[in-house]
């Protein structure tokens, strides 16, 4: 199977429309990376119910705020992170579709991230090179290892935020250093909305408040906990809603929050490229709540969301589908075609026909 992030329809996009400018084929190359993810999010659950793979828990529906978070993503940052994050691993360039179902097969030889321990969507990037030297951690986007325990990339991303301030308070420790640019490094950390009822959620969002470390937390809203509705496991539903009593208040003390529409590409990429650059500046914490987002295919491979969903709510999230209304946005903001956008969604489907 090749590497079908090669890009090369950007450039048979760019050939026919010469007028296109740099900012559109921009817009376009984020459109192609959700659209691949969003077929490897449904060949992987199709490989796992016909037997191929054991067990798959993938990223479908996240791909928009995924690929609007990675335009804030600068070398030197670091991501501790959870299992759906795999749209983030393409637009940086981490992993690649081979190596996505390389770990789903738990391929030991072509599994880059774990050589085949882990399951699918644990990606992790190396700290030191074949002769046990530290990598330059500058010049890299760095990875923690994702671990399945939900909750437990809260305390990680904070110890990792905390090595940020520490080298900003100290500058003489970044002299030739390998690990920190004076401290202008983000922790990007991600979650799930359920997994913010977890007591690691709330101990890591008051100490990243206390210690106001560059902790930037986004949370991907769904609306469920597997089959449990939001509004059984989190007050007035809503997490940036409940957190609002650490609020960064006219003091300085507190957190950010940011909101924003898993469907809304443009709001998203404002969000977070002012969001984390202003981290950057102040280093303090955040929590990027991305609300509205679908599960199109339910929560992982051994379960059917038909199962707990109304057809009301399916028929919503149909109509919501993150990609979907990507697509619509591009068309009537005049940036391509309909042709143009519909040529990249059928081109992204050939991952069917590698495999």
């Amino acid at each position: 199977m090749d590497n079908l992030l090669d890009f090369t329809i950007l450039d048979e996009i760019s050939s026919n429309n010469k007028s296109i400018s740099e900012n559109v084929l921009e817009v376009l190359k984020d459109f192609w990376i959700c659209c691949v993810s969003r077929e490897a999010s449904l060949l992987a659950r199709k490989e796992v119910l016909s037997g191929k793979a054991k067990f798959g828990i993938v990223g479908d529906g996240k791909e928009v705020p995924q690929v609007a978070m990675a335009r804030a993503f600068k070398k030197g940052d670091f991501r501790s992170g959870y299992y759906r994050d795999q749209t983030l691993m393409f637009a940086l360039g981490i992993s690649n579709v081979e190596q996505y179902f390389a770990q789903l097969y738990a391929d030991t030889e072509n599994d880059p991230f774990s050589g085949g321990r882990q399951m699918n969507c644990h990606f992790a990037t190396p700290l030191i090179d074949k002769n046990g030297e530290w990598t330059n951690h500058t010049e890299s986007y760095n990875i923690t290892s994702d671990i399945s325990s939900t909750g437990g990339q809260m305390a990680r991303g904070l110890g990792l935020a905390m090595a940020s301030k520490k080298y900003r308070e100290r500058p003489e420790l970044c002299k030739d250093s390998k690990f920190s640019d004076n401290g202008n490094e983000v922790v990007f950390c991600t979650i799930g909305d359920a997994s913010t009822s977890e007591g690691i959620f709330w101990e890591s969002m008051n100490a990243a408040a206390v210690m106001q470390v560059p902790l930037a937390v986004s949370v991907w809203d769904d609306g469920y906990g597997i089959s449990v509705p939001i509004e059984y496991q989190t007050v007035k539903s809503s997490i940036s809603e409940a957190i609002k009593g650490f609020e960064s208040d006219k003091n300085g003390e507190g957190i950010l929050i940011y909101k924003a529409f898993g469907w809304n590409y443009p709001e998203l990429c404002t969000m977070y490229e002012a969001g984390i650059e202003k981290m950057r500046i102040d280093h303090k914490p955040a929590l990027f709540h991305v609300s509205e987002l679908t599960q199109p295919q339910g929560h992982s491979t051994s379960g059917s969301h038909e199962r707990y969903k109304s057809k009301e709510r399916l028929a919503w999230e149909a109509e919501h589908d993150c990609i979907k209304v990507m697509k619509n946005w591009i068309i009537d903001a005049g940036l391509a075609s309909t042709d143009v956008v519909n040529l990249i969604a059928e081109r992204a489907k050939v991952i069917y026909q590698r495999m």
